[in-house]
């Protein structure tokens, strides 16, 4: 294991909540009505050599529309580091998985439930079926200790706020709600999702910044990030999102955590963010 290259270390095992791998096709098969984009070369031993040297010692692997419902490459990554250090975020068919099947998913390390429609969709009809889809899951993602995960585009978030606000279970919320960075903070939406968010069950992940932000480094971001920390920093976590799928020539993985701590000048405020509440959310 390699060792931190600066104090990183001292804030404890920091926790990478976004990740998706891909290891090898003959064994993981793509599911081909599910491609949305041909994924890179992007194994577990790769992210380790990007993420190890940064301080980085836990991780939840999040599970990529590309694989479907089969789950199996993500549970298999956590078998390999060892649940000490790693959690899943699992996709699942919400018509037809089974108690029995989810206590399964629990014991090999799953600990969240994937609710996505993608960030960039004008489908209106997502917003229903979103809010469906958490409806059918909720309890019983309350039920083992669960959350859901949604990555929706940012109106359709606006639009299931109330159907938020009602779910039995903790929820997070990805790439920061998708609120476009260059509209700050006065933006439509964004002051009435901060409301939820101070409430207790939602989580903000600080992921996919060149998402939401076209700016030279990344710049209009801080002003959202701040604001999040601001409101509820027991209820922010941090991911990188690796390996930046459609993006590979904008980010590096150092640059993403000296950003976030250019956001985060507090070391108890970061050791929070990146360590503890990691530790709670995934039941470290």
């Amino acid at each position: 294991m390699t060792e931190p290259t600066d104090n990183r270390a001292k804030l404890g095992a920091i926790c990478d909540t976004h990740i998706h791998i891909f290891e090898s096709r003959e064994r993981y098969p793509l599911k081909a009505g599910e491609l949305r984009s041909q994924p890179p070369d992007a194994p577990l031993s790769r992210f380790l050599q990007a993420s190890e040297p940064e301080g980085v010692r836990r991780v939840a692997f999040d599970q990529p529309s590309h694989y479907g419902y089969d789950n199996s490459c993500i549970l298999d990554a956590v078998a390999t580091l060892g649940q000490d250090r790693a959690r899943a975020i699992v996709a699942i068919d919400e018509n037809t998985v089974t108690d029995a099947e989810l206590d399964a998913l629990h014991a090999r390390g799953a600990r969240a439930i994937r609710v996505n429609y993608g960030y960039r969709s004008t489908d209106p009809d997502i917003t229903r079926r979103a809010a469906e889809h958490a409806r059918k899951l909720a309890a019983r993602a309350a039920e083992r200790g669960w959350h859901l995960e949604f990555l929706v585009p940012n109106r359709t978030l606006r639009d299931l706020l109330p159907t938020l606000a009602e779910l039995p279970c903790d929820f997070s919320v990805g790439h920061m709600g998708v609120f476009p960075a260059a509209q700050g903070v006065e933006q439509d939406g964004f002051a009435d999702f901060l409301r939820l968010h101070a409430q207790g069950r939602c989580w903000v992940k600080f992921t996919g910044v060149y998402r939401i932000s076209k700016a030279p480094g990344f710049a209009d971001i801080a002003p959202l990030a701040r604001a999040f920390v601001q409101n509820n920093p027991e209820r922010i976590v941090w991911g990188s999102d690796w390996p930046f799928l459609s993006h590979l020539d904008l980010v590096s993985y150092p640059q993403l955590l000296s950003l976030f701590e250019s956001w985060v000048p507090d070391a108890a405020t970061r050791r929070k963010i990146l360590v503890d509440n990691p530790s709670r959310l995934f039941g470290f």
